[in-house]
């Protein structure tokens, strides 16, 4: 039990410690509307500190709307620290009156249905505060002096200067590094004009920095300086938003460009050299000519043939030979062994026929010998061709109506042979091979396309420009059988008609060639 000497010795500290020189404190207390929401504060306690503070004034029972003219704009922050219990803490700056340049920090805490507001001057700790962070910048300035006075490249930062319009037409330089001045030959330019040391700088400099500082676009570019005859490699970039000052970063690239003058006066008269060498030799290069064309043919008829007989004759032989061996298993039925001969007989024609038309292929000029072909024959000989595979594979082939082109017709069907062969060849399940066709204009030029697609194993589509170069194979031999230049031959054959043929695939998910040439 505490004796009543005890508690008033306690109230009388506690009243000490309230009324010391340095404790600015109050208590408020919250008055509120007949709904019950906190309209107003009562001053109910007032440190002597405090009362010093407001001048003397005692506010003691009176309301802070009642004492203070501007103290409204408090309550709603002091309501929400009765409302919640968050202590709320802020800083205050008085500009004039009796606490003038010195800040406060100021903080309100609920203590039951009480407001307690504590703030002590902390003008001394701001002070410090500011001390330290000049001395910080001082430090980083120091940094950046360093660093600006030792680079090699020019920098400056200059003002713009504008006309009654808008109009840049000159700029004053603000501050350089020594590079600067090594750079441009400009000395003792500080808080001069481009204009007083280099009368007739021109226009498109005030047009670059004036849209630069305006814009706040930074920009990058390599540009002549004809009045002190030299090249600069520049960046520049706007710097404090005032829509005037621009910091500019700048190289010396005249001996770059120099060079590269140099280089390209010599690689003309290189070129020139050239053109009048070849003109002295323009007799023996068109004998040359002549042999190099006929050997050019030749080798060319040559690699046609060998591509097209090797890839396209296996299907009929391999056809003939199927066929005699059914004949040997199965030749005591006479109705079945003609039926068998008659196939060899259709395969062996169908190869006779495609020799023959490789053959002339291999004599003629592809230029000469375009004509109108029917691509719905082409397609059909191809499947005839492929008939047995077809059937063995139960591959499924939907062919729309195609167009009439003018092209070579052995070329076409080497070409949509190539395509039907991998369709089939590279298959997991049953093949199902789409053929469809359409007519586009492309700047007034009609382009049949026709597109092949499969429900085969597919490929990754990264691999879709690769699969067209010669000998370039995604698959093992081991896998699938194939020399590696049958999309090749394709792409060939497209360029050698102005078409071209493109793939877009996914693994497991089948094929789509495109392949587009002129009607």
């Amino acid at each position: 039990m505490i004796s009543n000497n005890t508690t008033t010795k306690n109230e009388t500290l506690m009243a000490l410690a309230f009324n010391a020189p340095n404790s600015r404190m109050i208590v408020y207390e919250p008055v509120r509307n007949e709904n019950g929401e906190i309209v107003d504060f009562t001053f109910v306690l007032i440190s002597k500190a405090t009362v010093d503070f407001f001048g003397g004034k005692d506010f003691t029972g009176k309301t802070i709307t009642q004492a203070l003219p501007d103290g409204n704009t408090m309550i709603a922050d002091m309501a929400r620290v009765i409302e919640t219990g968050i202590t709320h803490s802020w800083t205050r700056f008085y500009e004039v009156g009796q606490h003038e340049g010195n800040w406060f920090e100021v903080t309100d805490t609920r203590s039951g249905n009480y407001l307690v507001r504590v703030w002590d001057n902390i003008t001394k700790r701001k002070l410090a505060d500011e001390v330290l962070e000049n001395q910080l910048a001082e430090q980083a300035e120091k940094k950046y002096l360093t660093l600006f006075n030792s680079i090699d490249l020019g920098f400056c930062i200059i003002e713009m200067i504008y006309d009654e319009k808008g109009k840049a037409y000159d700029y004053r330089f603000i501050e350089y590094n020594p590079a600067f001045e090594k750079q441009t030959g400009l000395t003792d330019a500080k808080g001069k004009t481009i204009k007083t040391l280099n009368p007739k700088h021109e226009q498109h400099w005030f047009d670059m920095y004036g849209r630069i500082a305006q814009t706040g676009e930074a920009l990058y570019f390599e540009q002549e300086a004809v009045l002190i005859n030299g090249w600069y490699e520049v960046s520049a970039f706007s710097v404090a938003n005032d829509g005037k000052t621009v910091a500019v970063i700048f190289n010396d690239i005249t001996l770059r460009k120099t060079a590269e003058k140099e280089l390209n006066a010599f690689n003309t008269k290189l070129e020139n050299e050239v053109k009048d060498r070849t003109s002295s030799l323009k007799e023996v290069n068109e004998i040359l000519g002549q042999k190099i064309d006929e050997l050019a043919k030749s080798n060319k008829e040559l690699e046609s043939f060998n591509y097209i007989a090797s890839h396209d004759l296996q299907e009929p032989l391999r056809k003939i030979q199927t066929f005699l061996t059914l004949i040997k298993q199965r030749g005591k039925d006479e109705a079945t062994v003609i039926g068998y001969m008659d196939k060899i007989n259709t395969s062996a024609e169908r190869m006779s026929a495609l020799i023959s038309d490789v053959l002339t292929y291999s004599k003629l000029s592809i230029e000469k010998h375009f004509v109108p072909i029917d691509l719905n024959i082409i397609i059909d000989n191809v499947l005839s061709d492929y008939e047995l595979v077809i059937s063995e594979k139960n591959a499924v082939v939907k062919k729309g109506i195609l167009p009439i082109i003018n092209a070579v017709p052995p070329q076409m069907h080497q070409l949509f042979s190539n395509l039907i062969s991998n369709a089939l060849k590279y298959s997991s399940n049953a093949p199902i091979i789409e053929i469809k066709s359409e007519i586009k204009t492309v700047k007034d030029l009609q382009i049949a396309e026709i597109i092949v697609a499969d429900n085969g194993i597919g490929f990754d589509d990264q691999y879709s420009d690769q699969i067209f170069k010669l000998f370039q194979r995604l698959h093992g031999k081991s896998e699938y059988s194939g020399t590696g230049i049958g999309l090749s031959i394709c792409k060939k054959i497209t360029e050698q008609h102005n078409g071209n043929i493109s793939a877009k695939s996914e693994i497991g998910k089948g094929t789509t060639f495109t392949v587009q040439l002129p009607v």
